[in-house]
């Protein structure tokens, strides 16, 4: 089969591509090195001749929720309007558990982002698949990365689920060859094992890391911190649970 993975070179989607070329699939990687601009659509049309299914697992470094909206929706946008034209007959796409009704403002703009993509998405001709994860086990270190300054560190009073990055990457490509229903769209839910605080598994990369950080649970004001922290994130009914518990992942010696 030949599939065409947008964000081919990020975190999910290098996997993706070696999973999928590794059980024979011609694999098409669409990325401003093979001469395509997802956001302006140029030289998709003619990346997407040929290929029957697109997985959707591009990204933004964007913080501002302008530029995550703006980015996923034209990323979107163009994926639907180029695989129509070329007999595309389906769109796999990435996005998170829990995200529909949070309002994406502030700290959320990511999340804001990945509703108007899946919006985007669904409302083209071209059949979807929706895989809503939840946060990958390494998003602790990345908050880490992002936000530590000297030995404090801030995090939000938030329950997680997070998710195995390989079980993200196994999924996505089982949903390659998923039967899409009467209205074109399916949607699934995916989660990890573990249901735990973000706070603790900060303090477990740190520890893993070597750094001597103090980890201090913050509140967030709003509508959208207050769902958070009822667990909005966390996998709902009839999530898959799947993958390997965070221990496994991000702690184990020689990881």
């Amino acid at each position: 089969m030949r599939i065409a993975i947008a964000g081919g070179t990020g975190q999910v989607g290098a996997p993706v591509v070696e999973r999928l070329r590794a059980r024979g699939d011609d694999v098409v990687v669409l990325s401003r090195a093979t001469g395509v601009d997802l956001t302006t659509g140029a030289g998709l049309s003619e990346a997407l001749a040929g290929v029957e299914v697109v997985v959707d697992v591009s990204s933004t470094a964007a913080r501002d929720t302008k530029g995550c909206v703006d980015f996923f929706r034209a990323v979107a946008t163009n994926l639907q309007a180029a695989g129509a034209e070329a007999g595309v007959r389906r769109i796999v796409t990435l996005s998170i558990v829990g995200i529909v009704g949070l309002d994406g403002g502030g700290a959320f703009a990511h999340y804001a982002g990945k509703l108007a993509q899946e919006a985007a998405t669904e409302a083209g001709a071209v059949p979807t698949v929706i895989l809503r994860a939840t946060q990958f086990h390494g998003f602790p270190a990345q908050m880490i990365e992002w936000m530590a300054k000297g030995p404090f560190l801030p995090v939000p009073r938030q329950p997680v689920q997070t998710v195995d990055l390989d079980a993200v990457v196994g999924h996505l490509v089982r949903l390659v060859d998923a039967e899409v229903g009467n209205d074109g769209h399916v949607r699934v839910d995916l989660a990890g094992p573990e249901r735990q605080l973000l706070a603790d598994l900060v303090r477990a990369t740190a520890r893993v890391q070597g750094r001597r950080l103090f980890v201090v649970p913050v509140w967030l004001p709003g509508t959208t911190a207050r769902r958070i922290r009822e667990g909005a994130l966390q996998a709902p009914p009839g999530a898959i649970v799947d993958g390997r518990r965070f221990a496994e992942v991000v702690t184990a010696p020689g990881r």
